[in-house]
């Protein structure tokens, strides 16, 4: 428990860097040595070399002038057990008050290498080389676990793990993943994580919030693919080290500003996204998401022209083409002449997200005419075809298990 000893915050950044973003991995501990660790603040780095270095932990100092590290080996950073293990170094080693942890994985993330080991590795069935380039080119190539790359190249068919790589099958399986990892991560640290960073893609979504919720109080994540740069450490770290005494909101939504203001100032034609949502929001998003999806699903077959009409007003198209931006596609769907009880029930959904007292999405912001009406959050929404549809492994999710939303999904798809 805090005690008068233990130092404000101690930040965990947890960098799977075995792929092709080893370089950017590097400059990112660069920026963080621009900061360092303080009398108030540890930060501490976990770093999978994609070289001959292996893995290192590093207890980060200004200009990495005595500089504490750890040499580890070879490790699997996309293994769950790893990260659990580091988590369990920093607690004995770096307790502290406040805790963060950032996962950072981003860019083109897997390679058609690693992807053809990991196949010949478990005897994939119904292989060939040229699947591993279609899998990295795809949706799968941006997954944080090992295991759920595992998980999918074990399917029977290459027709199977095809549809896998279109409808959400990934982003599930690796969300379910995530909130393993984080359950055992609070009983490690006694408390919840004051804040949960995705240096990583696609990850400010609805279903991936509502499976860590019990873990974490705020989520600062992108509903974008994030560009190799990722974070600007050295401007999250500047702002702990200044007032570590800084409420966790206030942090929450300063990192949201300091990362869309760094692409600005270094990157203006870059498309970025980033949002901080507030985890103990649940009750009050699910009742009027649940309340939408109720109310669109009880006028099928006719709404689903109205659900697809909206979708095609909206204008972001992110890279993932099953995630739908929750407020922009609410915001299209009022402005539909559909029915009453359809406009108002969108707008209460937008109403909880972002204009409410306590509001779901506490800070948002974007770079790029693709994303100007993104608001924060992304739901699953895959789009009516006939080679795919919802993912197997979706109902798995705990938002899919508690809320309306997969009614409205299977609603639509049979409408």
């Amino acid at each position: 428990m805090p005690g008068k000893n233990l130092l404000e915050w101690t930040i965990m950044i947890y960098l799977a860097g075995d792929n092709n973003l080893s370089s950017a991995g590097e400059r990112d501990l660069e920026e963080m040595r621009q900061i360092g660790s303080t009398d108030d603040v540890n930060v501490l780095a976990e770093f999978d070399n994609a070289g001959n270095q292996g893995t290192r932990r590093f207890h980060i100092q200004k200009d990495g002038i005595s500089e504490h590290i750890v040499e580890l080996g070879e490790t699997d950073s996309g293994d769950p057990a790893v990260l659990i293990d580091f988590v369990k170094w920093v607690k004995q080693n770096y307790p502290a008050k406040r805790y963060a942890l950032v996962l950072w994985n981003h860019g083109s993330g897997w390679s058609p290498t690693e992807i053809d080991r990991i196949a010949h590795k478990i005897g994939t069935a119904d292989y060939n080389v040229r699947e591993a380039s279609e899998r990295s080119a795809s949706p799968l190539g941006r997954l944080f676990f090992r295991t759920t790359m595992e998980k999918i190249l074990a399917l029977p068919t290459a027709s199977e793990r095809a549809i896998c790589s279109d409808d959400g099958t990934g982003h599930s399986l690796d969300t379910i993943e995530l909130g393993s990892v984080l359950h055992e991560i609070k009983d490690i640290l006694g408390q919840k994580l004051d804040i949960l960073g995705m240096d990583a893609c696609l990850m400010s979504n609805i279903e991936v919030a509502y499976q860590v919720r019990n873990y974490a109080k705020f989520l600062v994540a992108s509903e974008e693919n994030e560009p190799n740069d990722g974070w600007p450490y050295d401007r999250f770290l500047e702002r702990v080290a200044q007032d570590p005494s800084l409420n966790t909101i206030q942090l929450a939504s300063f990192l949201v500003n300091d990362y869309i203001a760094f692409y600005e100032q270094n990157y203006p034609n870059k498309t970025v996204t980033q949002s901080a949502l507030n985890l103990g929001r649940f009750q009050e998003i699910l009742i009027t998401l649940d309340k939408l999806a109720k109310t669109l699903a009880d006028h099928m077959p006719q709404a689903k022209f109205w659900v697809w009409e909206a979708k095609n007003r909206t204008l972001a198209n992110f890279y993932h083409l099953t995630l739908w931006d929750i407020g922009e596609f609410c915001d299209r769907i009022a402005m539909l002449d559909t029915n009453p009880a359809i406009q108002q029930a969108a707008r209460d959904v937008t109403n909880v997200l972002e204009n409410a007292d306590e509001p779901f999405v506490v800070a948002e912001g974007s770079l790029g005419d693709k994303v100007a009406y993104c608001r924060g959050v992304t739901i699953y929404h895959p789009p009516k075809r006939a080679t795919d549809g919802i993912s197997p492994y979706y109902p798995e999710l705990e938002f899919a298990k508690v809320g309306r939303w997969l009614k409205l999904l299977q609603a639509y798809h049979i409408a």
